[in-house]
């Protein structure tokens, strides 16, 4: 773990609530743990940081150190989509069944668990598309062979059933997977950032392309002719989905992770669903306003010549319609911020 400084805070919890923050600077270089155990033995507790004024304050003290403060990623915080506590006997609410090695939240953006067709979960991003197992109350379960992202899911088995499906025991966790025969979303999912006092986090100060796993683009070429399907089910296997492209700035990125590779076609993700063109990435959350139409059409394009319904970009980035089942290198999105060439 990197050493870096840290910041205790001075007076936090014992002071009346209008009593303002007050931060104090130790100059000694611990991890992050060890600097919460320093804090909370000869202070409060590592710096929570809640308004711009707090920011200021700690700018303050700061100076020009670059230091830690009581802001992190809990990776332990497992929990149920159904959130009744009813619903739980003793214990059941903490059955897993992990796969080997999992969970590694691998890339710091793995907060949603799936099960495989031999019944082990691991960690996925919630943003890839799978089936889901939803609970009924009645029928149970109910496979629902539709491929969404995990919190889309969710809205769907909440709208439609009662939630994503809990698992309580081994004799559950087997009916749920005779019922599969693709990994699944279930309804696990854990909370990410929190401060070490325990107060919710409600204000952010991130720096651009921070923290990692959020919803920015990286985008990574694939050096395997396939078609824009084969395409589509790759990425969704081994990253997220096919590239969506959302701003000028994604094109800078893309035509970066692309240029230094491959100076031909590639596909990415936009696609014409009969009546409008939609991304393969169809979370809605991961779309800021007027995102989810940006385009880079080519002169004339698209169109629409003789069933062309999915799109590629060429050597100078421009957008064209084409047969979806032609075979090109594609580009897939994953959400870690490192760009990479994956060769035949």
């Amino acid at each position: 773990t990197p050493k870096r400084y840290f910041f205790p805070i001075l007076g936090l919890g014992s002071l009346p609530s209008c009593f303002p923050r007050q931060y104090l600077l130790v100059e000694e270089k611990m991890n992050w743990t060890e600097a919460q155990s320093y804090c909370r033995q000869h202070y409060t507790d590592l710096a929570t940081v809640s308004s711009e004024e707090d920011v200021a304050k700690l700018n303050d003290t700061v100076g020009s150190h670059r230091s830690w403060i009581g802001l992190y990623d809990d990776i332990n915080s497992w929990r149920w989509s159904l959130q009744n506590k009813s619903y739980y006997g003793e214990g059941e609410a903490e059955f897993r069944m992990w796969d080997s090695g999992q969970p590694d939240n691998s890339g710091s953006n793995e907060h949603c668990v799936v099960m495989n067709p031999g019944g082990l979960w691991f960690v996925s991003s919630c943003f890839s598309a799978r089936p889901f197992v939803c609970y009924n109350g009645s029928s149970r379960w109910i496979l629902v062979n539709k491929d969404k992202s995990w919190s889309d899911a969710q809205s769907y088995c909440r709208q439609n059933y009662t939630d994503l499906a809990s698992i309580r025991n081994l004799t559950e966790n087997e009916e749920i997977r005779g019922l599969i025969s693709n990994s699944s979303w279930i309804g696990l999912f854990r909370g990410t950032w929190k401060w070490s006092d325990g107060s919710t986090m409600s204000f952010t100060k991130w720096d651009d392309n921070r923290p990692y796993g959020g919803y920015w683009r990286c985008y990574h070429l694939v050096e395997k002719s396939m078609t824009w399907s084969e395409a589509q089910s790759y990425c969704r296997q081994h990253y997220t989905d096919l590239a969506t492209v959302s701003s000028e700035e994604d094109v800078a990125k893309l035509n970066d992770a692309v240029g230094s590779h491959h100076s031909g076609i590639v596909w990415i993700g936009l696609y014409d669903d009969i009546n409008s063109w939609k991304w393969s990435l169809q979370n809605k959350s991961y779309y800021g306003e007027g995102e989810a139409e940006f385009r880079m059409w080519g002169t004339g394009q698209p169109n629409n010549y003789n069933d062309e319904h999915c799109v590629f970009m060429d050597a100078d980035g421009e957008w064209w319609d084409y047969y979806c089942s032609r075979r090109y290198p594609f580009v897939c999105y994953n959400g870690e911020n490192k760009t990479t060439a994956v060769n035949s």
